[in-house]
């Protein structure tokens, strides 16, 4: 199942691009253009900068590598995670840290929740612009009658509805998908499905598929999970967690550092990618 229909931005001509350079070294300008399209946003100027710090970033990390000694020339990629390896230090998080993170986070360990589940499916190609905005159109005429139904105190006639209009072959059960559990459906589905509650859902869900009609006839909640179940996520979170914020505080010092013309580095907590 897909996300939405949108198309991304058009890439521009090379004159339109910034010139970035490191320390005197200019960042190819195909290489940046190349770049624009793992870093999706709706600013293209956000675009623009998002790509350039990428190629900053890993600019300056071949740089530190070749200074060490590390073979840039042949294996870059293996260059940069030797330099990573031996120049970033951090500590592996204790007993006592993973108990008092699932303790304070107890809420993000249970199982997932089992849901009973109908739906019809408003059929749609993923690149067909016009079909799925129909689609979507009929979903919300759909949910507005079975909305009205219930308000009259009407019985349902959502089995009807999926007979007359789904694409998928559990129209042929009224819509029924039976019980639902991770893992069972495509991911964009699952990630909408499993946070809604009992009901039908006032909004379509949409997927890679069409347009989804949905309705819960029953969901039972996730159980909580006792640590030491989770005791291995727990700890391997936190290894990532504190992996990746001592990259970060590595590369920040070595942009610190750095004579950097044509774009801005700006850290968070997503934007470091090696």
């Amino acid at each position: 199942m897909s996300s939405c229909g949108t198309s991304s931005p058009t890439t521009p001509s090379k004159e339109s691009l910034p010139t970035i350079t490191v320390n005197g070294i200019a960042i190819d300008e195909q290489a940046l253009a190349n770049e624009l399209q793992y870093h999706p946003n709706a600013n293209f100027e956000e675009v623009v900068r998002q790509a350039g710090q990428a190629l900053v970033i890993r600019q300056l990390l071949l740089e530190q590598a070749q200074k060490l000694g590390f073979d840039v020339k042949n294996d870059e990629e293996g260059a940069v995670q030797k330099l990573l390896a031996q120049e970033v230090k951090y500590d592996d998080p204790n007993e006592e840290t993973c108990l008092r993170y699932f303790e304070q986070n107890r809420h993000k360990f249970t199982t997932m929740p089992l849901m009973e589940v109908d739906h019809i499916l408003l059929a749609a190609a993923k690149d067909d612009i016009e079909g799925r905005d129909a689609a979507k159109q009929n979903a919300d005429v759909i949910i507005s009658q079975l909305q009205q139904e219930q308000k009259n105190g009407e019985n349902s006639s959502f089995a009807e509805l999926a007979q007359q209009y789904s694409a998928c072959p559990s129209k042929e059960t009224g819509g029924s998908l039976g019980q639902i559990s991770k893992g069972q459906t495509v991911p964009e589905f699952e990630r909408q499905l499993m946070n809604l509650p009992e009901g039908l859902a006032n909004k379509p869900i949409e997927s890679r598929y069409g347009f989804h009609v949905v309705n819960i006839s029953r969901k039972i909640e996730g159980k909580p999970l006792e640590y030491d179940m989770v005791s291995d996520k727990v700890r391997g979170y936190l290894i990532h967690r504190a992996s990746h914020l001592a990259i970060q505080a590595y590369i920040q010092g070595l942009v610190e550092q750095a004579d950097i013309d044509g774009v801005e580095v700006k850290f968070s907590d997503d934007n470091v990618h090696i």
